[in-house]
């Protein structure tokens, strides 16, 4: 075996200047408060290996999306970041306006009117052991990256689920949206092993929770439209705005439910800021109602779809300025 080089400062440069790897492709912007700018070089796009981020956790996140040129729902991802810093006592890098500012900044240096943007909060670099005050300051790093598309762009026929047994989070983790996502990656590698499109997450009463980035609501047999409670998720942007949509076409209830609830559904509806609103058609391999997108469904993603291109409120524009 052949000894491993050691590498200097103009090594390491030279390096960097090598063509970026086929998977960086897709990254199109990245902001790090490290340095106070915008690079759009994917070679660039790094985060220091002692920010408690990397080998803690550390940190908390959100994922929004820039549609047609404009941000969808930008000021309740801002509110939902400073609920979360607040819940695991993270301060804040600069005022939240100063953080909307550098969102809209970052997506408009990556020069694409449809992208996702990953805004991220961590504890900081200033060494490796578990203790938060090691850190320097909290760090704020903002990437914009190409987006798949809506899954039922992808998949018109529907989404099949499936039941995980990967472990719920606590209470208390489950409802801040950290960056410690162990769980939901092993969540993400479950389905993708057993050919499913998601899997749900299961409580210590049976009841469903989520699945690794998206929430379950059902359509029960009257008609009604039914999302879990509170305590085992994290309550999504889109599933928000889905609720609020729904209740103009069907009764409402927060209400938990079980796999026989999912099995004697109408529909199954599964909300994501990247899948926006997808119909479940079958679940632990038995058919969804009709086996179909249903008229619930279908009604809410027109709704939903018609809130992202239109909507002032809902809409930051990116490329004018605002």
């Amino acid at each position: 075996m052949d000894a491993i080089n050691t590498m200097n400062l103009d090594q390491y440069c030279a390096w960097l200047g090598r063509k970026p790897a086929t998977h960086q492709k897709p990254y199109y912007a990245m902001y790090s408060s490290q340095f106070d700018a915008i690079v759009t070089d994917p070679r660039l796009m790094q985060v220091p290996v002692d920010d408690h981020l990397v080998h803690r956790g550390d940190g908390i996140f959100e994922t929004l999306k820039c549609h047609e040129g404009a941000i969808y729902n930008l000021e309740q991802h801002m509110a939902r970041l400073v609920r979360s810093a607040e819940r695991i006592q993270l301060p804040l890098p600069c005022e939240i306006g100063e953080i909307r500012q550098r969102v809209i900044e970052t997506t408009r240096a990556g020069g694409q009117r449809n992208s996702l943007v990953r805004l991220i909060l961590s504890r900081g670099p200033g060494g490796f052991s578990v203790d938060p005050y090691e850190c320097i300051e909290t760090q704020l790093y903002i990437v914009i990256y190409a987006e798949q598309g809506a899954f039922m762009h992808r998949k018109p026929a529907g989404a099949s689920a499936a039941v995980s047994d990967i472990p719920v989070k606590p209470s208390f983790f489950a409802t801040i949206k950290t960056c410690n996502y162990l769980p939901n990656a092993l969540m993400k590698k479950q389905a993708v092993d057993r050919g499913v499109d998601f899997v749900i997450g299961v409580d210590d009463h049976g009841y469903l929770t989520e699945g690794p980035t998206e929430n379950l609501c059902i359509v029960t047999e009257d008609g009604t439209l039914v999302r879990p409670p509170d305590e085992y998720i994290l309550i999504g942007t889109t599933m928000q705005r889905g609720i609020a949509l729904a209740e103009q076409i069907t009764q409402v209830n927060v209400h938990p439910f079980t796999v026989n609830d999912v099995l004697k559904a109408r529909e199954a509806l599964i909300f994501g800021t990247s899948t926006d609103v997808t119909a479940v058609v079958e679940f632990e391999g038995q058919q969804i109602g009709s086996g179909t997108p249903g008229p619930v469904w279908r009604q809410l993603h027109e709704l939903l779809i018609k809130e992202i291109a239109e909507h002032p409120e809902f809409r930051t524009d990116v490329f004018s300025g605002n």
